[in-house]
């Protein structure tokens, strides 16, 4: 038996196996992932690992963003920083893929989990613009799924003017190329069910680490270390956790 405390809402948990992708907290439902983007940002902000409802008090001049972020997080930070949650479809907006000069250095902090994999191409465009968005000592904390391949795999590298519809029960994606070519996609890998949010990539941790480099990020860690007693143990073929900072960290928050 595995017992862990959730740093994501304080509470005790007790599980034969912690599953990855699953959640595994009894009261808030996180995930491995999600609770390792917390400590994550708690080991950045204050030196150490602190749980999110012991965060600090009178941390309002904190500014952080959420890029559709899972509620058992994003509403105690809101409580505890100046943090706001977005969404692409649905109030309050934000395009991550559009520029946004009137917000740039405004966030020491932008989190994602699992968002960057879903984005159109060029990626880089989204990348370049979370870290046009952060304080010079900022940073993104992202999960996404990768591998250890050498190069990140683009579905649809040509994509362009697309739809996804439905064929008799079956989603294809139709896509006209800049050439003017049409391309019509089978198999197509959603997450969170038929329909939903399609995968456009599998990012390749060394490509994405060279991604992030090259649009300015000064540094990107992985959290390759286990914390059991947080249940952030790791398995099977997602990613790693990560962080990409802009600058030198000028310590505490």
């Amino acid at each position: 038996m595995i017992s862990f405390l959730c740093n994501i809402c304080g509470s005790s948990n007790s599980l034969e196996v912690i599953p990855w992708e699953e959640s595994s907290c009894w009261n808030c439902g996180s995930n491995v992932r999600l609770r390792a983007l917390i400590y994550m940002l708690s080991v950045e902000l204050f030196g150490e690992s602190v749980t999110l409802p012991r965060f600090p008090e009178g941390l309002g001049s904190l500014k952080g963003m959420g890029l559709s972020d899972q509620l058992s997080y994003a509403v105690p930070l809101a409580k505890k920083t100046a943090y706001v949650n977005t969404f692409y479809d649905r109030e309050p907006f934000f395009d991550v893929m559009a520029a946004h000069p009137e917000l740039y250095g405004t966030y020491k902090f932008i989190l994602s989990a699992d968002v960057f994999e879903h984005i159109p191409i060029p990626v880089e465009r989204a990348l370049e613009e979370a870290y046009k968005l952060l304080q010079p000592d900022g940073c993104l904390y992202i999960t996404v799924p990768s591998s250890l391949d050498e190069e990140t795999v683009e579905h649809y590298p040509n994509l362009y003017q697309y739809s996804i519809v439905n064929l008799g029960g079956c989603h294809v994606l139709v896509n006209r190329t800049k050439d003017g070519e049409i391309e019509v996609h089978r198999d197509l890998v959603f997450h969170g069910g038929p329909g939903a949010t399609l995968e456009m990539r599998l990012f390749s941790r060394r490509d994405l680490t060279q991604k992030l480099l090259s649009v300015g990020f000064s540094e990107v860690i992985f959290q390759d270390d286990p914390v059991e007693e947080l249940g952030i143990v790791f398995g099977g073929k997602w990613g790693r956790p990560m962080l990409a900072r802009k600058g030198k960290p000028v310590g505490g928050c």
